[in-house]
């Protein structure tokens, strides 16, 4: 069996490749690392084809393309034999919005009356279920043949491209499909005014969805956890494999999509007993998750920003962001409230119908007060500075909910909607305040992580999970305390550097931590890459991203295609020059040949000088060693994602989800000095103090001090005591040094 206290987390992707057996071969190599948890992307089944397993279909089986049960109670008895525990990483806020899912192909054909129409979240008032599915209009689908009647007159169903979609057992139905014929385009209309469901032009048909959607992803249908009954069934079998020992560990995926997560975690809680439950959630600087949670902690993203924080040179975060003036926005803060506006009106319109609905009722406010009030809750998500509050949860709003709100401006109908967020007692106000809540998180994640996050980019490091473009460096003191915090708060949450969904992994963040460090190189180079882009017509913005890209993947197999493909995820998540809607597929490869011509000249040697060149690469090691140390020396269980004991330099997904080279990292075992297997030794002397003595580093005390040239971490507890020394780049540790002094 593990150990009582988690020693470390190896998160493992699987699918593309790495299924169960493929998860248990890997168990003496995770062995010999030192971790105690072998941590696993979701093993539920999944819709067809999926990369992540994000998309579950049903959360009551284990994916046969995993291997199914046979496969999973494999792995566990093997893991349990060599004393690992299994986390899994669960997706209680939705599944996947397609036919395939059975709970769903029920309610498609019963509507309403379906045994599982509880489990969905539909606003059944507002019309059928919506499938903005189509390619074109319904008549030239049809004509091109791609619609056809499926299956026999006691399981109808209606043939779309390669989907099969469950009918009402109708006369009509029966009898199209008894006839066998062709359909035409008044028998299809025909059929489709009986059905529970509708189809659309995914282009032009938003304004039609009914169901709760994870983020903007119509592809996801929100889970109504909220309801006993729709927990008992969907977390059957979670709690199963709990009692019976096959699961040490859970994870629970997007916590700020539930109607009411403390609820929901007390439920868990009651379900599975002590069994470790770690959430994931972002919380921004100075924020507190609710104390009355019952969790080990999150799953890390706030530990991440402190080690950059740390590691980064102020000197040069100042000439980085003086270099990009001009080219990147003036104000983060006015960006994001800008896009936020364009998303409520261009993408979030079926949500904000949602929550402007749900203040009606609470209010009892007549239909001519509607415009005014969307408007307020717009004005509201748009300054909401957390991603939500728990008001759903009786939670108190926190002071700095109020101190942006106020700054956002006064409005009569915006302080009406913020006392129904206040009011504990009133069932509508509860409706409401779940609605919003879980606005505000799609609308935050939208409107940051995968928007300004991509355009307020001087500084790439600080455009991640959990951070912040405008944060500034910390010193020994400001980390201290904020490891001092968490240890109080939650002393077994998760330390991560790289996961699967970090913009880049750590270290692709350590190159450009190490630039910081070279403040005039780093202005140069800045220089350098506007002015190219200038040269080729590009907004200048772009040649600082292209240019901090290229610098991560020189030197990577494959650099070319990987930074192609990078680019096109990113300016569409810009949503600028291109966005997924709408591919400029011109101007990707524009610049695309922009990024590889700065990627060509730092091979040539004509971006950086041969000794530059030397001296930056020894700062790129010296940070990815002094991440790795800082991890593993931390407060809390440290989470390792997959490769990454090895040096890995991996961009956005798909890119950090491509196969890790398992006999690569093996074969660091026969002498190699290079700088993975460096890190690898690294992780195994850690991991090995660690497991030797896990109350220390889980919860004992906690000093980071500058020393010369290096950081000094001390760990005490119950009279034991462990130092360790990491050495940091020259520049920072004088720095640190005389700030100490």
């Amino acid at each position: 069996m593990p150990p009582a206290v988690p020693v470390a987390t190896y998160r493992l992707q699987l699918r593309c490749g790495v299924d169960l057996d493929r998860a248990r071969t890997l168990l003496p190599w995770l062995v010999q690392l030192g971790v105690s948890h072998l941590y696993l992307a979701p093993p539920f089944h999944a819709a067809s084809g999926s990369t992540h397993g994000y998309d579950v279909i049903d959360p009551t089986r284990i994916d046969p393309v995993l291997g199914g049960e046979e496969a999973f109670a494999a792995l566990s008895e093997a893991a349990q034999r060599v004393g690992i525990g299994i986390v899994i990483d669960i997706v209680p806020n939705h599944m996947a919005f397609t036919p395939e899912n059975p709970f769903l192909a029920d309610v498609m054909r019963h509507g309403a009356n379906s045994r599982f129409a509880a489990v969905f979240d539909i606003d059944w008032e507002k019309g059928p279920i919506h499938f903005p599915v189509l390619d074109g209009t319904l008549a030239e689908v049809r004509a091109a043949d791609q619609i056809a009647l499926a299956g026999s007159g006691d399981d109808p169903q209606l043939r779309i491209y390669d989907r099969e979609y469950p009918l009402r057992v109708t006369p009509l139905a029966q009898r199209l499909a008894h006839a066998g014929t062709a359909l035409d385009d008044a028998a299809l209309d025909a059929l489709l005014a009986e059905q529970h469901w509708s189809l659309g032009d995914w282009r032009a048909s938003a304004d039609r969805i009914v169901h709760r959607r994870f983020f903007n992803i119509t592809d996801l249908i929100g889970v109504r956890q909220e309801d006993a009954d729709v927990f008992a069934l969907t977390h059957r079998w979670i709690i199963d494999a709990v009692a019976a020992g096959k699961v040490q560990g859970l994870r629970v995926d997007h916590i700020d999509g539930l109607a009411r997560p403390g609820g929901y975690l007390h439920r868990l809680r009651e379900a599975v007993g002590d069994t470790p439950v770690w959430i994931e959630k972002i919380v921004k600087p100075g924020e507190q998750i609710p104390a009355n949670w019952p969790i080990e902690g999150m799953s890390g993203y706030e530990f991440m920003s402190p080690v950059t924080r740390l590691l980064t040179d102020p000197a040069g975060l100042a000439a980085m962001r003086e270099a990009a003036d001009g080219a990147v926005p003036p104000s983060t803060a006015q960006e994001v409230r800008k896009v936020r506006w364009e998303l409520l009106e261009q993408v979030f319109t079926p949500e904000l119908e949602r929550v402007t609905d749900a203040a009606m009722a609470a209010l009892s406010a007549p239909e001519d007060a509607r415009p005014a009030l969307m408007d307020a809750v717009a004005r509201l998500a748009t300054a909401w500075p957390v991603y939500r509050s728990y008001a759903a949860d009786l939670c108190p709003l926190s002071p700095q909910i109020a101190e942006a709100v106020a700054a956002a401006g006064p409005q009569q109908d915006t302080a009406r909607l913020l006392d129904l967020l206040r009011a504990p007692d009133d069932l509508l106000a509860r409706t409401f305040a779940a609605r919003f809540e879980q606005l505000t998180g799609a609308l935050t994640a939208k409107s940051e992580e995968d928007t300004v996050f991509f355009r307020s980019i001087a500084f790439l490091p600080f455009c991640e999970v959990g951070s912040e473009p405008d944060l500034g460096p910390v010193d020994c003191d400001g980390f201290e305390e904020l490891m001092a915090m968490r240890a109080a708060e939650t002393p077994l949450a998760l330390d991560a550097l790289s996961t699967h969904d970090t913009k880049r992994s750590a270290d692709a963040r350590a190159v450009l931590i190490a630039l910081s460090h070279f403040p005039q190189a780093a202005q140069d180079l800045y220089a350098e890459a506007r002015e190219t882009a200038l040269n080729l017509g590009l907004p200048e913005g772009w040649g600082i991203y292209a240019l901090q890209t290229a610098l991560i993947l020189r030197g990577q197999p494959d650099a070319d295609e990987r930074l192609a493909a990078h680019i096109a995820k990113a300016m569409r998540e810009a949503k600028e020059l291109s966005r997924h809607e709408a591919p400029d597929e011109a101007a990707e490869t524009a610049v695309t040949a922009l990024a590889r011509t700065l990627l060509n000249d730092m091979a040539d040697g004509g971006l950086m000088p041969q000794e530059l060149a030397a001296s930056f690469q020894a700062a790129v090691e010296t940070v990815v060693l002094a991440q790795a140390a800082l991890q593993l020396t931390a407060p809390g269980v440290p989470d390792i994602y997959q490769g990454t004991e090895g040096l890995a330099i991996a961009l956005t997904d798909p890119d950090n989800r491509r196969p890790v080279d398992w006999e690569g990292l093996m074969a660091l075992d026969g002498g190699n000095t290079g700088l993975s297997a460096r890190k690898l030794a690294l992780t195994r002397e850690l991991l090995a103090r660690r497991r030797a003595s896990p109350r220390l580093f889980a919860q004992g005390s906690y000093r980071l001090v500058a020393a010369e040239n290096a950081l000094l971490v001390e760990r005490g507890w119950d009279g034991e005591k462990f130092t360790f020394t990491i050495p940091i780049p020259v520049q920072q540790a004088a720095r640190l040094a005389g700030q100490a002094a």
